[in-house]
């Protein structure tokens, strides 16, 4: 479902894996072969050092390649902003007179929204781009790594409120465009992150809500990420005992595992009531296992996505009955 889409934006509240999602999920679509582009908002370089590409000094509109299917832009309003000028004003003389202006400079800093409405125009722009050689879409897939939950709805939001703020003119018709792109169920979907603890599971109903009821955007998957598994229940555990006749090694051994059983079972059964009001969502959900490593890198995001694929091509076969992803009954 995911792969037939033009445009995904990953949207979760900080700290839950939306990144390492987002940059999972464009592997796998680079793997099967789609010329993938995923984009980077605020200044934030994290899904390209996750991608092993060297940091910037500050965000720019120039795309990076990863490998021949894969790339990656990482860019702000301003960035977006500099691109429609040089497309406007070709002569660099002039382009700089603009720019360095105070009135400029103070016209950027105060306009409410503009960075966001900007930046939203530069996903449409590159969702529009075509190769020169064949005319066909120059992406096949297009992944939006959105900040945190309150700024992503804010950058979702202002192409609408862009729209009914001016009647007539540029900007209008700029947003209409941007707006029908967002709202088209067959080329977009919006994916939400999270985890099964309770503050992430109340920002997810409530940007659920907003999504549907005010923004009226599509909507594709449901990700619970570090999702505490054991097969064991806590109540077994707790009542397990060590036989008498084993040795003193194998009585350490054991107890080590003993504990480590226990704590995951614990940690299963706290987060047990919030997936089970998360899936109320009437989402396809994918659950994400809890994975450790010392540090994230390329190898540890290769195996998420490779995992991720297969998960996702589960859920396709097996979540028809709840694969409502447009505009499901409220929570």
């Amino acid at each position: 479902m995911l792969f037939k889409k033009r445009l995904l934006f990953f949207v979760g509240k900080g700290g839950v894996g939306k990144t390492t999602l987002a940059t999972a999920l464009a592997l796998a679509s680079a793997k099967q072969g789609k010329k993938t582009l995923l984009l980077e908002f605020d200044g934030n370089t994290r899904a390209a050092r996750l991608l092993g590409l060297p940091p910037l000094d500050e965000p720019t509109d120039i795309v990076r390649q990863v490998s021949p299917t894969l790339y990656v832009l990482s860019t702000t309003g301003q960035a977006a902003l500099d691109e429609y000028l040089r497309l406007i004003f070709p002569i660099k003389r002039l382009l700089r007179v603009v720019t360095e202006s105070r009135v400029y400079q103070y016209f950027v800093a105060a306009a409410p929204g503009l960075k966001e409405l900007l930046t939203m125009g530069k996903v449409w722009y590159e969702e529009r781009k075509r190769d020169p050689d064949t005319q066909q879409p120059l992406w096949d897939l297009l992944i939006a790594d959105m900040p945190a939950t309150g700024h992503s709805l804010q950058y979702l939001r202002m192409p609408r409120a862009a729209r009914d703020t001016f009647s007539t003119g540029l900007v209008q018709r700029e947003s209409e465009r941007v707006l029908t792109l967002f709202r088209d169920p067959e080329k977009t979907a919006v994916n939400l992150v999270t985890v099964p603890e309770e503050l992430p599971t109340s920002e997810t109903y409530e940007a659920y809500q907003q999504l549907t009821e005010e923004l009226d955007l599509p909507l594709g998957v449901l990700f619970i990420n570090s999702v505490r598994q054991c097969p064991v229940p806590l109540s077994v555990l707790a009542n397990a005992r060590m036989h008498a006749q084993a040795s003193v090694q194998a009585r350490r051994l054991a107890a080590q595992v003993l504990a480590s059983a226990r704590t995951e079972a614990a940690l299963a059964e706290a987060q047990a009531p919030y997936l089970r009001q998360l899936q109320q969502l009437p989402l396809p959900t994918v659950q994400i296992p809890f994975y450790f490593a010392e540090q994230f890198g390329l190898p540890e995001v290769e195996q998420v996505a490779d995992l991720l694929a297969s998960m996702l091509e589960e859920s396709t076969s097996a979540g028809g009955e709840k694969r409502r992803g447009r505009r499901g009954r409220k929570p």
